[in-house]
């Protein structure tokens, strides 16, 4: 009993360890206890740990475990759901299932490199700055600025350096390397860096934890605050962290935030389309997803936020225009994921990033540290209900789209697979 626990508890901890929300990794341990032969499972998902009871007759044990650094990686959750949607059968030993398990960390790795992660990078934020009405002078700067960053980040990564590290390194490289750019343009005559100065907070929206936000919001939407509550305190440290160090960067180079000019024409809406297909591919590389992957989530996403400029160009708000991206994303998200055979979550979250208000928390934290209390409140507050907003679109649609989830349907332990 204890050699079974344990391997249910290891599948348990390389979804949470892959970034996924804690409905899942739940849904994929009581499956595995399933097909073990379990009667019971009662289980707590945080963000670095779980606690959970196995109950076979009137004998139980507990089992703990606890791992040190949340990641992402959207190839793992697909592998391993597909592992306990498709190929558990009851009376499956744990021998077999540890196999299967040994297979998949064996098999599935990092599919891309430090230098196609910051081109990646480089794009999306460019995309960002493209849709943020910054002009092509500042694009460009920001997608060198951000492939800096990125590659700075990958580099302390891999040398094991604590996620926080890499988030200060990232940052103050990419303000830093922006900073210089132009600087250098200025010197060189070729433009006023005044112009475009403001598009730093660009640059590092490569560092927006995208998956740990959506998937805290759609848990506490569960009323599973264990897991819901302890990934939005993550998600709100790394904002912080990022935040914070280019707050420092722009006090230290007298760079501002100031947003530009909003010109909008045909133009613009054709490049913004564009441009929201390829920042969303570009989020995806980062969250290690697969071509399938990357395709599918751009397609939705792009869809999306089409149709979110275009309520926007109508005259609504911006959150009721947020909802509804948010609204299209989970809808389209839930058809797309089903008929390409993809977990739901790695089609929906890397469409929706695009949508994040990154450019607005940055602001935040500039306008605290000057000491503009009502631009920073009115920044703070403008984040918060944007990604709210985008958030209850996608817990509307999976209650209109998944049976499962809307009528909290457990895993029952009485029905064989």
């Amino acid at each position: 009993m204890g050699v079974e626990a344990d391997v249910v508890l290891r599948l348990g901890m390389l979804l949470m360890g892959a970034g996924t929300s804690g409905y899942r990794v739940l849904r994929g341990m009581k499956r595995a206890a399933r097909a073990l032969g379990f009667d019971r499972l009662d289980a707590t998902v945080g963000l670095t740990q779980i606690t959970c009871t196995f109950h076979r007759g009137e004998i139980f044990r507990t089992v703990i475990s606890r791992q040190h650094s949340p990641a992402v990686d959207a190839s793992r959750i697909e592998a391993i759901e597909d592992l306990t949607r498709h190929h558990l059968h009851f009376g499956i030993t744990a021998e077999e299932l540890s196999e299967k398990l040994d297979q998949i960390e064996h098999n599935v790795r990092k599919r891309w490199n430090g230098w196609v992660l910051s081109a990646a990078a480089a794009v999306a934020c460019a995309a960002f700055a493209l849709l943020n009405f910054f002009p092509l002078a500042a694009v460009g700067i920001v997608a060198l600025a951000a492939f800096s960053g990125q590659f700075v980040r990958h580099f302390v990564l891999s040398n094991h350096v604590h996620q926080i590290g890499g988030i200060v390194a990232g940052g103050a490289t990419a303000s830093l390397v922006f900073f210089l750019v132009t600087e250098l343009v200025g010197a060189l005559g070729l433009a006023d860096p005044g112009d475009f100065s403001s598009g730093y907070v660009a640059a590092v929206l490569f560092l927006i934890p995208g998956f740990p936000l959506f998937s805290a919001l759609i848990d506490i939407a569960r009323f599973d605050f264990d897991a819901g509550m302890v990934r939005l305190a993550y998600a709100f440290t790394v904002i912080f962290a990022a935040t914070f160090t280019v707050a420092m960067v722009s006090w230290l180079t007298d760079l501002n935030p100031a947003p530009p000019v909003p010109a909008t024409d045909a133009t613009w809406y054709t490049m913004a389309v564009l441009a929201s297909f390829f920042g969303i591919a570009g989020f995806a590389f980062l969250f290690n997803s697969s071509r399938r992957m990357i395709l599918v989530a751009a397609v939705v996403g792009t869809v999306a936020n089409a149709a979110r400029l275009f309520l926007l160009h109508l005259g609504t708000t911006g959150y009721f225009a947020a909802f509804c991206g948010g609204l299209v994303i989970g809808l389209l998200g839930a058809l797309a994921s089903r008929k390409a055979r993809l977990p739901r979550i790695t089609t929906t979250v890397p469409a929706a990033v695009i949508m994040i208000p990154g450019v607005t928390m940055f602001r935040v934290v500039y306008y605290l540290n000057e000491g503009q209390m009502e631009q920073a409140l009115a920044n703070l507050a403008t984040s918060m209900m944007v990604v709210a907003s985008i958030g209850a679109g996608l817990v509307l649609a999976r209650l209109f789209t998944d049976p499962d989830w809307a009528l909290t349907r457990l895993i029952d332990f009485s029905v064989r697979p």
